[in-house]
């Protein structure tokens, strides 16, 4: 009897769930990959998204975890449809009036039921099985929280144990300041973290052209490229 009592506060489900959750939007000209398409062209942009996107979903849908698409504004686009029908993800709508807000609901939402969480991006070729897997692992030996810095100074996977509203406030988004911003918060709350090796996502022409020649990620984008390059 005193046994059944004091096993409901644990903090962690006794299956230990992982989830992997991945925040995208429609890809759809005028809509993705907007500094890119400044460049390239909205077509080509939002081409180079779907790969983006796919490539991104076909890793997180690898692994001893579940795969959650966490689509903005909605979940109703075709692509959307496609990739969950081809790789097992759910679908989720995103909800906030901000990306904080949007991201502090999806990983509260699944740590009610998963014992650690990671959110990715959609622009990061970077991010593998074995690099989640990574992350994953710096959860298990007690970081509350995760992150994955990139090159421009934000970061492209944040996992969590526990998370709260605050680490997301006050940051200014899409700028070079939200990797130093969130550290502070993190500070602030005297949280564990720890940072995965930096990584490079896809938002501008030096990006784009940078993995079109890396033979690790070039085959990614063979479909939409030409063939005199960017």
């Amino acid at each position: 009897m005193h046994l059944k009592k004091l096993s409901s506060f644990t903090n962690k489900p006794p299956l230990q769930q992982k989830t992997v959750l991945c925040f995208c939007k429609y890809p759809d000209p005028g809509l993705a990959k907007l500094r890119l398409a400044s460049r390239i062209g909205e077509e080509r942009a939002t081409a180079v998204y779907k790969a983006l996107l796919e490539h991104t979903v076909r890793m997180i849908s690898k692994g001893n975890h579940a795969g959650v698409l966490y689509c903005y504004p909605d979940t109703e686009h075709e692509f959307f449809r496609y990739c969950s029908s081809r790789y097992h993800v759910s679908l989720h709508n995103q909800q906030g009036d901000d990306l904080g807000a949007r991201m502090f609901h999806a990983i509260s939402s699944h740590l009610n039921g998963s014992s650690y969480v990671v959110l990715v991006g959609s622009d990061c070729p970077e991010l593998g099985p074995s690099y989640i897997r990574h992350a994953f692992r710096l959860l298990e030996a007690g970081n509350d929280i995760v992150l994955a810095p990139t090159l421009d100074g934000g970061y492209a996977l944040i996992g969590a144990g526990k998370i709260t509203r605050s680490i997301f406030e006050g940051i200014s988004w899409s700028s070079g300041q939200v990797l130093r911003q969130t550290l502070g918060r993190i500070l602030e709350l005297g949280w564990s973290h720890a940072c995965l090796p930096e990584v490079r996502d896809m938002d501008t022409l030096s990006d784009y052209r940078y993995f079109l020649q890396n033979e690790s990620y070039s085959h990614l984008f063979s479909a939409v490229c030409n063939t005199t390059g960017p």
